[in-house]
Order: structure tokens, then C-alpha cells, then sequence
């Protein structure tokens, strides 16, 4: 129906009196129809789901909110002199306590999991880099495999201790992190930590389970060490922000 058909329509009546001819004559509106949204495609609001299923069971540490990014800091370790040790540790694993998975990247935390708004990305990563880019490199060596199980219970994970050398000089480098999240007015590192690089990890607090086969872990450890000693150049500081990464040249 064209939108003409829609304007308004005067009446004639002839037995109106005289005074009615001076009137104005009641107005007939039509009514527009109902539009049919039927083939109108509908945008979904923005949502986030997170399936554990598709995670082989790991869950978040706090839940997904937009315009938040989880973010840590941390060294990365991107060699492969650890896999036949690793591998050995896994068999073990298996065979004792059952299901166990490769952690998907190697590293050693330097602080918390913190979340950061997305405007504050940028000037955090500068003020990281300006600290950081004065600290000296250093060799990171291991001393033993240890047993750790996150806070929420939900993953235990089998684990390499740094050495007493590596712990020096990684307390000296959260330290100047810690400077930075203090700016930021963010969570620092724990108070005592303890520098590990998980290794492998297996669903839910099973922290008793692998306690108990420790020694026979460590043996494997220590066989491996003998062999052939691994020790890595710590020359760079990472951070990972989202699906953002950074990197920090040390001196």
C-alpha cells in the first residue's frame, strides 16, 4: 500500500447543517500494519561460555568479563633439552596416579595472574620494560622436581625447583616487578615464592597422591641431571596480556 493511502480523508455529507460547513470534518486515521520481522536477522548480544570439556577439564581462575585482560609476567624457557626428562616423569605419572598432560608452554612465573583494563596495557608494558632493561642476565639452573597444586584446587602440577643461584636472581627481578604492579596499584608476588616451571599437570588436587611417589621422580631428575646438566640464559622478561605478548631485553 502506498504511503499516500495513509494521509487523511475528508468527509461529505450532504444533510450537514449550514454551521457544520464551517467545521472542519472528523478525521479518519487508518493504522499503519505490523511490520513482519520474521527474515530480520537478530545480532546476538556479546557472550562468553566457558566448557571445560574443550580445556581437557581446566578451569578459569576467575571468570571471563569483556574489556578485562588476564594478565602475567614471566621468564620463558624455549628449549628442548628437558623433553626425554619430561617424558620419563610422565610415564611415572601415568602408571601411578593416571591421565597426566604437558603443560602447553614452559615458563617461570615472575607474578600473579592480575587483570588489566585495556587502556592500561600499553603504559604498564613501557613502565616493565624501563625497569626491567637494567638487570643483568643470568644461567637459570633446576634443583628438584616438587609438587604444587593451584589455589583453586581444580590442577596439580608436577614441577621443577630452580637452584639456590637462580633463586637469588629471580627474587631480584620480582622484586623490580613487583615496583611496577605497585604503580599500577596491582597484586605483587607472593611474599616468599617459590620459582618453579611446571612441567606436567594432572586434573584436581592430587597433591598427596604424587607426594608419595616424589622420591622416584626426583631419582629420574637427578639420573637426568648427572647425565647431562641444563642450564638456560635468562637474557629477556616476558609478559602476556590476552592474546597479547611482550618482551623485555635484559642488560
Amino acid at each position: 500500500m502506498s504511503a499516500l493511502s495513509y494521509l487523511c480523508e475528508y468527509e461529505s455529507n450532504s444533510d450537514d447543517s449550514d454551521s457544520d460547513l464551517n467545521s472542519p470534518k472528523r478525521l479518519k486515521r487508518s493504522k499503519l500494519p505490523v511490520p513482519n520481522l520474521s527474515k530480520v536477522a537478530v545480532v546476538p548480544s556479546d557472550s562468553h561460555e566457558d566448557n571445560a570439556v574443550l580445556h581437557e577439564g581446566r578451569k578459569r581462575s576467575f571468570p571471563h568479563v569483556r574489556g578485562n585482560w588476564a594478565t602475567f609476567v614471566y621468564v620463558n624457557y624455549h628449549v628442548d633439552t628437558l623433553f626425554d626428562l619430561i617424558a620419563k616423569l610422565q610415564e611415572v605419572v601415568a602408571a601411578n596416579i593416571g591421565q597426566c598432560h604437558h603443560c602447553e608452554d614452559f615458563h617461570i612465573s615472575l607474578s600473579r595472574t592480575f587483570v588489566l583494563k585495556y587502556h592500561l596495557i600499553s603504559p604498564f608494558s613501557t613502565s616493565l620494560q624501563k625497569t626491567v632493561s637494567g638487570i643483568d642476565s643470568f644461567h637459570l639452573g633446576f634443583a628438584a622436581v616438587k609438587i604444587y597444586c593451584n589455589e583453586e584446587n581444580s590442577r596439580t602440577f608436577i614441577s621443577l625447583d630452580v637452584d639456590p643461584l637462580t633463586q637469588r636472581h629471580l627474587l631480584n627481578l620480582t622484586k623490580k616487578v613487583d615496583g611496577v604492579l605497585n604503580e599500577f596499584q596491582l597484586p605483587t608476588f607472593y611474599e616468599t615464592p617459590s620459582f618453579h616451571m611446571s612441567v606436567l599437570w594432572v586434573n584436581g588436587n592430587k597433591k598427596l597422591e604424587l607426594e608419595s611417589i616424589l622420591e622416584e621422580l626426583n631419582e629420574l631428575f637427578y639420573e637426568n641431571i648427572e647425565k647431562s646438566p641444563k642450564t638456560f640464559l635468562v637474557d629477556t622478561v616476558n609478559c602476556k596480556s590476552g592474546n597479547k605478548y611482550f618482551q623485555y631485553s635484559l642488560s
